[in-house]
């Protein structure tokens, strides 16, 4: 099953996408999605970002370094994640950064659950 990430611009999305490569278990896993540039621009728009997610732990992966990304941005960031049946969720940086561990792991928990319910 693959899901889609959107953040925030082009930008924070590079910088997502980089954070999550460091995961051993989502290396390989993360695609970017990307739109034609405008007329009279180079290079293509960075759309969103498309992550495997499979077996193993890899729902807990995910969630794990959405949450400590945005845990490390600056400003109201928002993450937004869609499962291919069209269920989603939204994490925000202002949301994760108040968070002790164990509310930290009980939203891994729970949003691993959302990624990947069965």
């Amino acid at each position: 099953m693959d899901v889609s990430i959107t953040a925030g611009d082009a930008e924070a999305l590079r910088g997502l996408r980089t954070w999550l490569a460091e995961e051993a278990a989502l290396r390989g896993r993360v695609t970017a999605r990307e739109s034609p540039p405008p007329e009279g621009t180079l290079g293509p728009l960075l759309e969103a970002l498309v992550v495997a997610v499979g077996p193993g732990g890899v729902a807990v992966a995910l969630v794990t370094g959405l949450v400590s990304w945005l845990r490390q941005q600056r400003g109201d960031l928002t993450v937004r994640v869609e499962r291919p049946d069209g269920g989603s969720f939204e994490l925000s940086a202002q949301r994760v950064k108040g968070l002790d561990m164990a509310a930290v792991r009980a939203e891994v928990e729970r949003l691993s659950d959302e990624i990947d319910p069965g």
